[in-house]
């Protein structure tokens, strides 16, 4: 099974996973990066945006979920 990893952001803070997470497929990645953001969800009136980064086992960013303005934006990279 692949390894995801799962940064957080917010402000000037970045949380950087060194270990990762060992989930059955990227769907199960995207919903543990749902949850993250929707675990640590910022004041929606807050200006400072809550993003996780999912990276693989090569450092390849291959989601990033951004909440803005109280709100989940989903972003599947190329």
């Amino acid at each position: 099974m692949p390894r995801f990893f799962f940064d957080v952001s917010e402000k000037d803070e970045v949380y950087h996973d060194a270990n990762g997470t060992v989930l059955p497929s990227f769907g199960a990645a995207r919903e543990r990066a749902l949850a993250i953001v929707r675990k640590l969800e910022p004041n929606p009136r807050s200006e400072d945006d809550l993003v996780c980064t999912v990276r693989d086992l090569g450092g390849r960013q291959l989601l990033q979920i951004r909440i803005q303005a109280g709100k989940p934006v989903v972003s599947l990279e190329e």
